[in-house]
């Protein structure tokens, strides 16, 4: 540390290491820095400590004379401060944190963050598609696991001592984003310049044989502070920091130099270099510098000008030859390069499987589409057989046993002309995300129900219906083309490439609105490929920008939310919770413009004018406010209004939400005999198909919900027939709403199909004739499992679509069907809903 005597110009230190600076950077026709610097200016950095140590970080990697430096253990804990931690258990609540180290990771390491583009690339041809689960399993979930494995046991260790944690990631609890400790901590700053002094002198060591920059000289780094009389700013700051750092840990890879104006801090001990000599100061700070020291900051006094009268700093710094440093060279790389090459030449000649070079055969299968991608799930089109795309283990036996059913279905059709189907859908869900099935799973047993039985039936024009299985992957992620990731997977691409030679007549499922979708319906759309949807209620997918060829056979938000409005206001069961006309506690992801705020929306604006609202938003995707945080504030509004839950998210986060109602305590626990009433547009198939077990789960709630049908007691009731055919096929697991939408489905192209071949020329179906039957003749008074089906050219979805509302009454969880609406199963069009005198008039799509 720098100070004048008193009686000299107090400016001069701090001009001393301007100069410094100056001599540091490029000039006089050198292309690189002399040694990498850094400078902290109060006057440039008010933002506090973290910005200065970033910008010191920044300036090293700028500064460096050669090669490139990586910080790792800086890079590393810096992020922790920007990344949010999960909910839930200790592993949920590190879950975001790691996921986001290892991005971090993956960007910083540009051989990571290419594995899974190879694995992408050897799925993909037929000559390497056996490499694609190795090169997947060795490139990138071994160095995910290492990683993981590394945070939990042994890297890092010391930031876990800095916080009294056991491992680091039990330490990244206490200072990731939403933590109690604040950045400008002590033990924060701490953390970063401890990580950063790390990387430095790991920087510093000599190189290894097998380096590139073995050669290079070792280089030490400078940072510059020109003042810190600021008590509160970041040059003091950080020169406080390193000094309580360097009383234990070492420093010699990082030097200081520092002024002061003012009197200096307590910690700077004086040099005692003696000013009578010319280089009295100079060979002071060398031995100091050589024999080493207890006291890591030192005070160096200047003299006034007059004690200078030579001027040699002046002089010194003007007559001292520049120090070049050494560039870099191609043949740098000769020697680390060759070593290896060889080595994995050789291994190569010895070690490769002889099939490689075995002859393929004349006619090879059809090269598989099933890729792994970055999220760890498995996209792609498959008949069961081709490929899978279950993730390995227990999260994919719903969807391996699908694929062996629809291959077994398949197999069946041996000779003789067929039509196939692509059911389209998310039907995986990514590692750590929450664990309700995806719906799409259901759907799927619905439509290989309806498969089994028209493929066993004798009927005139009889076409056999052949599946194939299309998995977008969560959020519908890889349904389409994603033009900010051109190389990424492109399911729909899968499909019309497939068209002719897998004889696609038409995509069904999607069971999802979300932008994806929308544009997967597009892309085949363009192709001449029809789509007839299920499950699919945004306003958007039937709207004047939706395609030509898209159909759907669910009711969109414009029918369901104010069916939902109408039902919440006048229903004697709702009411007999609640106090007047229920006031509704809304919960929605404002994130998922498509379906949630799209239906809030049309909910808020049909609600509105009857009773009062409260919004309360959350996220289905991590990282984002989760029902964990929302619980407390939902159960207080719910229980201070007598209202009623309005859940108008999706179906797979609300178990997540009850479970966090149920471990909050407080306004979420009413008392002995009493219940909170919530109301959701989309259940999960559980709460369908084992009521008494959901109403044994979640005993403080009374659940109400809306769906596609309601079983009847008459058993020439469609969806009675229709759950006779699940049964065939898939036992004792139950059927539901979602089931039944897929069994209509399937039966509402083979209708058209077999409709559609008497008048073909050539007795063949192509996709454009089922899209032109539907716009010129469509089908109208189908008799399906979700209630009586018409599409035409001018209904893209069926006119006055049945809806149903059902109530899992407590504590037995009986369920009990309270509003049928619409054109019902056994074709009653019923004017109004409810019982004895207690009737409302049921709402049309025209009113």
């Amino acid at each position: 540390m720098l100070a004048r005597q008193d009686g000299g110009d107090v400016r001069a230190p701090s001009h001393l290491i301007r100069e410094y600076e100056h001599r540091l950077t490029r000039g006089r026709g050198n292309s690189l820095f002399q040694v990498p610097h850094a400078v902290v200016d109060d006057t440039e950095l008010n933002a506090g400590f973290i910005t200065a140590v970033d910008q010191v970080a920044l300036r090293f990697e700028l500064t460096m004379p050669s090669g490139s430096l990586r910080l790792p253990a800086f890079h590393t804990c810096r992020a922790v401060l920007d990344l949010e931690r999960g909910a839930g258990d200790l592993r949920a609540r590190q879950r975001p944190i790691l996921d986001g180290l290892h991005a971090a990771l993956l960007e910083r390491h540009r051989v990571l963050r290419y594995g899974a583009r190879i694995a992408g690339f050897f799925g993909q041809h037929f000559l390497t598609g056996w490499l694609q689960g190795l090169v997947a399993a060795l490139v990138v979930d071994f160095p995910k696991g290492c990683y993981a494995f590394s945070l939990r046991h042994w890297r890092l260790r010391w930031v876990a001592e800095e916080l009294n944690a056991s491992c680091f990631l039990d330490a990244a609890l206490a200072f990731c984003r939403e933590s109690d400790l604040d950045r400008e901590d002590p033990r924060v700053r701490r953390i970063l310049l401890r990580a950063l002094l790390t990387d430095l002198r790991r920087a510093a060591r000599r190189r290894t044989p097998l380096s590139h920059k073995w050669a290079r000289r070792r280089w030490a780094f400078v940072v510059l502070i020109p003042e810190i009389d600021n008590v509160h700013g970041p040059g003091r700051a950080f020169l406080g920091t390193f000094e309580e750092l360097a009383r234990d840990e070492p420093s010699q890879a990082l030097l200081v130099l520092a002024a002061c104006k003012e009197a200096p801090p307590d910690y700077a001990v004086p040099l005692g270099a003696d000013l009578t000599r010319p280089n009295g100061i100079a060979d002071k700070v060398f031995a100091v510098l050589n024999e080493g020291s207890d006291e890591p900051v030192r005070l160096v006094v200047l003299p006034t000008e007059d004690d200078d009268a030579e001027r040699t700093a002046e002089r010194g710094l003007t007559t001292h030859p520049g120090v070049n440093a050494r560039k870099d060279s191609p043949l740098d790389w000769l020697r680390p390069s060759a070593l290896p090459f060889l080595a994995a030449l050789t291994a190569g000649a010895l070690l490769a499987p002889h099939y490689i070079w075995a002859p393929q055969p004349r006619h090879p299968a059809a090269p598989p589409s099933c890729v792994t991608v970055e999220t760890g799930e498995r996209v792609g089109v498959t008949d069961g057989t081709q490929c899978d795309l279950a993730v390995p283990g227990a999260r994919g036996e719903e969807l391996r046993e699908l694929e062996r059913q629809v291959s077994e279905q398949n197999a069946q059709i041996t000779e003789g002309r067929y039509r196939t189907l692509v059911f389209l859908a998310p039907l995986s869900l990514q590692d750590g995300v929450y664990d309700d099935p995806p719906i799409g799973l259901q759907i799927l047993r619905g439509a290989i129900a309806q498969q089994h039985k028209l493929n066993s039936e004798d009927r005139q024009n009889k076409m056999p219906i052949r599946l194939l299985i299309a998995n977008t992957g969560q959020y519908f992620r890889y349904g389409s083309l994603d033009k900010s990731v051109p190389h990424s997977p492109d399911v729909s691409r899968m499909i019309i490439d497939r068209r002719r030679t897998e004889h696609i007549a038409a995509v069904i499922g999607f069971t999802q609105s979300r932008p994806q979708s929308l544009d997967a319906a597009r892309e085949l759309d363009q192709a001449g490929i029809p789509v007839i949807a299920n499950g699919v209620t945004g306003s958007d997918m039937v709207g004047p920008n939706s395609p030509q060829r898209y159909f759907q056979i669910s009711a969109p938000n414009t029918r369901v939310a104010p069916i939902l409005a109408d039902f919440i206001r006048n229903s004697p069961t709702v009411r007999a919770f609640t106090a007047g006309t229920p006031h509704a506690v809304v919960v929605y992801d404002p994130t998922d413009a498509y379906f949630s705020t799209d239906l809030k929306n049309l909910f808020v604006d049909a609600y509105r004018p009857y009773g009062g609202i409260d919004e309360v938003t959350y996220s289905e995707k991590p990282g984002a406010t989760t029902p964990a945080a929302i619980a407390t504030d939902v159960c207080n509004k719910v229980t201070a209004t007598q209202g009623i839950v309005v859940y108008l998210g999706r179906s797979g986060v609300l178990p997540s939400l009850l479970n966090a109602m149920q471990s909050t305590g407080g306004e979420c626990q009413p008392p002995q005999g009493s219940t909170i009433p919530l109301i959701a547009e989309s259940a999960p198939i559980a709460f369908q198909t084992d009521p008494r077990k959901t109403a044994q789960a979640y005993p403080y709630m009374t659940i109400f919900y809306e769906t596609a049908n309601a079983p009847t007691q008459d058993y020439r009731d469609p969806y009675a027939q229709f759950t006779r055919n699940f049964a065939t096929v898939f036992g004792h697991r139950g059927a539901d709403a979602d089931a039944a939408g897929g069994f209509d489905t399937v039966g509402i192209v083979t209708q058209v199909i077999e409709n559609v071949l008497p008048t073909s020329p050539d007795s063949d179906v192509e996709p454009n004739d089922i899209y032109l039957w539907l716009t010129a003749h469509g089908v109208s008074q189908y008799p399906g499992a979700s209630g009586v089906l018409q599409l035409d050219g001018r209904n893209k979805f069926p006119p006055d679509k049945a809806v149903f509302i059902r109530q899992i009454r407590q504590p037995q969880g009986t369920p009990a069907t309270l509003l049928s609406c619409g054109i019902l199963p056994n074709r009653q069009n019923p004017a109004r809903w409810g019982t004895g005198e207690q009737t409302f008039p049921c709402l049309r799509d025209h009113t």
